[in-house]
């Protein structure tokens, strides 16, 4: 008959470093009922050598053991029901941990025990965790979406799930109030191997992990982007600790969840993770009410003082640093001085930040911001080829300014030099308030440059987009962008028009809240014809779509149904500020939907006028192409789509 093997796989911050320094503390009470918890594969009380997940940053570094290698000289030699505790292990792909299951079930009778966060807690003490090991640089506003699909916990569990018999996954919510006697190590001895803690275990108190303070945090963020030796960057954050132990009692509070995220952001990240918490709670819990936390959730009013770190409490830091380590500061302002100009944002931010307090100067970045009077264009987008330049025309005639350098479809240049390019959307939002700036000042003022913000324009220009954009017309763009003349007057209507703005929406609805936003749709089975696949197939393809991105039909409808989804979702958000534009029915009931456009961008133009445009507009004749084509290469789904969008597919 196999041994039991009991693996608890985490996850990280669920109080795994508690539990396995009371594993490894009381081996001797745990062998009186019957479990080992064994020293194989130890590091830090914990069996990270015995994992079949390999972070990335220990390869290398220490020397983890197959399954075949350990498997059976612990079946031989640890008696009873073995416990083994490591939380990378939950971190394993599924095809790793899919074979892992599978080699140990070979030994043993394995049952598997996991604790869950609630997403929004887990991803703020993640990030924290990440700020005190030190490779953590970024914000976590910029950040956070990507987390959110980290903790997918039904996709975490179902290799796990799938590779043992029902039953032997065993999930536990990481609450106190759903914890056995408010204890995570009475609540797992409990609900693991049914034993309830006596006198014979001690129960050490204190938190076996704590945080850092808010405000040491965000300090010690920034030293992350400044201080790359090992070292000393671990002698700052020993510092930082102690720092926030004093200053901040909640720091070595268990519980205690540090608000790096606004209210809206944990309502955002807990209403995209509901419907998967429900799926485990009814599935591994038999909760039929799909209640997996407990806890309350926040409200979108609540007060929330917010991450960004003032120049007084960053010197009130310094110093208290300075009296337990000057040579250690002194390091620190020698990084400043060498990264106070460096080309990457993080950097550099941080360096002309903390510059004031650890070297007495203030190398602070000036803010830009555009004038509440440049915040209302309007804009035009969509997917090439879907009849853009025609709306551009048609606006034009109503009175609307498309001023800057634009080619012959009309796409504002200037904004695809400082926008149309991937790495934008990684871009902080300081970062994004120069990129408004600058191309707002060249659209309506026409200011000088400053030198700081002639740098962002060369970093931009470097950014190779061939063959749609090629080097020589980003170098048009952006000398033209630098000599633009200052202007004598300002359009009441202004705007520009290029299909790839509908990608970076959210960004520009961030730099320009009272824009409008005009979304021009054609029938989509048209479009998977059309030679303009350019967004597919050099920008975005693989950031709407999964697996195959080829420039085909079937990918092509692909694409346009996901961004037309994509869109809708958009409504909500913006509300009346999003119109979408029919190219279709513009060319069949032009007079209804010029009408709709006047309106909606709000500029009095007679029946007249609106009568004459209507009367130039005609299909063209590429409309309805695809009926010449085989259309039983699409999904049923994706045509059913575009059907139910009110365009033709037969």
């Amino acid at each position: 008959m196999k041994k039991k093997l009991y693996l608890h796989i985490g996850m990280g911050k669920t109080g795994t470093t508690a539990l396995q320094d009371f594993f490894a503390h009381n081996r001797d009470a745990l062998a009186q009922v019957g479990i080992s918890y064994p020293e194989r594969g130890i590091m830090s009380n914990a069996h990270h050598l015995l994992s079949p997940h390999i972070p990335r940053f220990l390869e290398g570094q220490w020397q983890f053991e197959q399954v075949d290698q350990w498997a059976p000289a612990v079946a031989e030699e640890e008696p009873g029901a073995i416990l083994l505790s490591s939380e990378l292990m939950a971190w394993a792909d599924e095809a790793k941990a899919r074979k892992f299951c599978a080699q140990v079930s070979a030994w043993f009778d394995v049952h598997v025990v996991v604790y869950l966060r609630r997403q929004d807690n887990i991803i703020m003490a993640s990030y924290n965790q990440q700020i005190k090991a030190g490779p953590q640089r970024r914000r976590i506003d910029l950040i956070y979406h990507k987390q959110m699909e980290r903790f997918d916990y039904p996709r975490i569990l179902a290799p796990w799930a799938d590779s043992l018999e029902p039953g032997k996954v065993i999930v536990r919510p990481y609450e106190k109030q759903q914890f056995h006697d408010g204890d995570i190590r009475r609540d797992f001895m409990r609900h693991v191997f049914g034993v309830e803690l006596d006198e014979r275990f001690d129960l050490q108190l204190g938190n076996s992990n704590p945080r850092l303070s808010l405000v040491a945090g965000e300090y010690k963020r920034m030293v992350n982007c400044l201080v790359e030796d090992a070292e000393k960057n671990a002698r700052f954050n020993e510092l930082l600790m102690q720092y926030s132990a004093e200053m901040d009692v909640s720091s070595t509070s268990v519980f205690s969840s540090q608000a790096v995220l606004s209210p809206a952001q944990r309502l955002e990240v807990i209403e995209h993770s509901r419907a998967g918490n429900e799926q485990v709670a009814r599935q591994f819990l038999g909760r039929d009410d799909g209640q997996l936390f407990l806890d309350p959730e926040p409200a979108a009013n609540d007060e929330w003082e917010g991450i960004d770190l003032s120049v007084g409490t960053a010197a009130i830091i310094t110093d208290y640093l300075k009296q337990y380590d000057p040579g250690l500061v002194r390091y620190l302002g020698h990084q400043i001085k060498a990264y106070k100009d460096a080309m990457a944002f993080q950097r550099r931010r941080a360096a002309r930040f903390l510059a004031q307090s650890v070297l007495g100067s203030l190398l602070v970045s000036p803010r830009y911001e555009i004038s509440p009077s440049d915040t209302a264009p309007i804009v035009i987008g969509g997917l090439g080829g879907s009849g853009t330049r025609l709306v551009v025309s048609l606006l034009q005639n109503m009175g609307v300014a498309f001023n800057g350098e634009l080619n012959e479809s009309l796409d504002n240049l200037w904004f695809s030099l400082l926008y149309v390019r991937r790495s934008v959307l990684l871009r902080s939002d300081e970062e994004l308030d120069r990129l408004a700036w600058l191309f707002t000042n060249a659209m309506r003022h026409g200011k000088e440059v400053p030198a700081e913000l002639k740098t962002t324009l060369d970093e931009a220009c470097s950014h190779d987009r061939s063959p749609v954009l090629p080097p020589d017309l980003l170098r048009t763009a952006h000398q033209s962008i630098l000599s633009v003349p200052a202007a004598d007057d300002l359009p009441e209507h202004w705007g520009w028009k290029q299909p790839n703005t509908h990608i970076l929406l959210p960004m520009l609805d961030r730099s320009f809240p009272e824009m409008k936003y005009v979304y021009v749709v054609r029938n989509g089975l048209d479009m998977a014809f059309s030679e303009n696949q350019n967004q597919l197939k050099y920008f975005w393809g693989d950031l709407l779509l999964e697996g195959d991105i080829t420039a085909t039909p079937v990918n092509a409808l692909r694409y346009w149904v996901a961004a037309h989804k994509r869109m809708q979702g958009f409504r909500q958000r913006m509300g009346h500020r999003l119109h979408f534009l029919s190219f279709d029915r513009l060319c069949t009931d032009p007079d209804s939907e010029l009408e709709a456009l006047r309106e909606f961008v709000g500029i009095p133009v007679s029946k007249h006028k609106i009568a004459e445009l209507a009367a130039d507009i005609a299909p063209p004749a590429t409309t309805g192409r695809f009926r010449q084509q085989d259309l039983s290469q699409f999904a049923a789904e994706d045509v059913n789509f575009v059907k139910n969008l009110g365009f033709e597919v037969a």
